[in-house]
């Protein structure tokens, strides 16, 4: 804060001979915020996953700051410019090794050497002498805490003004003009190097906790998942082996006989859809596409559900066009889909009801409207719909619409969902339009 005030009030001060000075250190400062900026928010998580990138893209982003920095100096005498380049060198050497520092450090000096002046050989002695210092600092930087290493960081940034700012006041001309001009020098370079390495690993710790947060969700919801499969399966299963055993024993007559049978079988039917459901879940993606019309995918799905309607006392009316629409998919899983949806609908009509069913055509796509006039949902309920484990039934696995969203995705599709509570949801999913001599790819 004393810095960026200093710094303030001689730009503020009218006819201050600092003013261009403090701006060019000022600009300096905005290219490395902004070159850290972009790498890290950008690359790092990116980077994670791929070192070398990371590390190439870390290269050509300081490079370049060094070579801003340098062309905007300040040079308040000619051949000496004075500018923050040694914040790139040092903290790269410190972070990312020698050799990325080397590989820094020999650019950079080519390019002051190409600027020329009297001043090229002194920063490239100093630069020399900072680059081995920060070389001997890696080992002890490695085991350091981020407190040390600002520390060492801010020593190297004191050491290098101070490595060649005796020189240059013995080589000009009325030297105590310039001491001014070394010391707001010295506050932007140690301001510079503190804020730029204070960037770095705030961003730094930001990114590994969010990684960290992420290995957590994926851990939980495995657990969850382990919890669910356990209760879901094993319930029909116990179920269907109780009924197995009752058969085994043969006291009964032909009928209960045949009840006996359907319920077991209905407990392996209710196990296997379970399995159906977590198996999408896990590995959404449509691994072979074809054309599909989706008017008789329908129509096939709708005829699996009609004695579950039948049972709850639904009636479905469905719309048939006369068009035919194809669109791009895999047979299963889109009759997974609108079974799911199917499903949900008849079962939130426990009572009575009427479960309508369309199809239209909208520019480049075709909609299904599926509506059901139950029980409907609240709006916190319709933000949460989709999530893996999220069920509005007391039984449900939370699995049903996470397919749906899943597949929907995997095909192109999109699902837009209305509902209000005692009148009942609307469902729209809409999927891309295929012509039958495309291939897909």
């Amino acid at each position: 804060m004393i810095v960026i005030s200093i710094c303030i009030i001689i730009l503020k001060k009218e006819g201050s001979i600092l003013k261009p000075f403090v701006a060019h250190l000022f600009l300096n400062i905005l290219f490395l915020l902004i070159s850290m900026l972009i790498y890290h928010l950008f690359w790092m998580r990116k980077g994670n996953r791929h070192p070398k990138l990371n590390t190439f893209v870390f290269l050509c982003l300081s490079l370049f700051t060094s070579i801003m920095c340098l062309t905007f100096a300040a040079e308040p005498t000619p051949g000496y410019r004075f500018d923050l380049r040694q914040i790139i060198l040092i903290v790269a050497t410190l972070t990312k090794g020698p050799l990325v520092g080397g590989i820094i450090f020999f650019i950079m000096n080519a390019y002051r050497l190409t600027l020329g002046g009297d001043g090229a050989i002194l920063a490239l002695a100093s630069s020399s002498v900072l680059y081995i210092l920060l070389v001997m600092a890696r080992s002890f930087v490695l085991k350091a805490s981020n407190s040390r290493i600002m520390v060492i960081a801010v020593l190297a940034s004191v050491f290098y003004t101070v490595s060649w700012v005796p020189i240059f006041l013995m080589n000009i001309e009325q030297p105590y003009e310039y001491i001014l001009h070394i010391i707001v020098y010295q506050l932007c370079s140690t301001f510079g190097t503190m804020l730029v390495l204070y960037l770095m690993m705030v961003l730094q710790s930001q990114a590994k906790l969010q990684e960290e947060l992420i290995n957590i969700e994926k851990f939980h919801l495995i657990g969850e998942m382990a919890a669910s499969i356990s209760h879901e399966i094993r319930n029909p299963l116990t179920s269907t082996r109780g009924f197995l055993q009752l058969l085994k024993s043969g006291a009964f007559s032909e009928s209960e006989r045949n009840t006996y049978l359907d319920i077991a079988m209905d407990g392996i039917d209710q196990a296997n859809h379970v399995l159906t459901d977590y198996l999408t879940f896990a590995k959404p993606s449509i691994k072979k596409f074809q054309h599909l019309d989706i008017k008789k995918e329908l129509q096939s799905s709708i005829s699996l559900m009609i004695p579950l309607a039948n049972f709850s006392n639904v009636t479905i009316q469905y719309e048939m066009p006369e068009s035919t629409f194809l669109i791009w998919g895999e047979k299963q899983k889109l009759n997974q889909c609108f079974l799911n949806i199917m499903k949900n609908s008849i079962e939130a009509m426990p009572k009575e009801g009427t479960l309508k069913i369309s199809i239209e055509r909208v520019n480049q796509n075709v909609i299904v409207h599926i509506e059901d006039t139950g029980i409907g949902m609240s709006e916190e309920q319709l933000k949460q719909l989709g999530s893996p484990f999220y069920s509005t039934k007391d039984k449900g696995t939370g699995l049903g619409m996470t397919v749906v969203f899943s597949v929907l995705k995997s095909m192109g599709g999109t699902i837009q969902i209305a509902s209000e509570r005692n009148v009942g949801t609307k469902f729209a999913l809409a999927f891309p339009l295929s012509k039958p001599d495309k291939a897909k790819t």
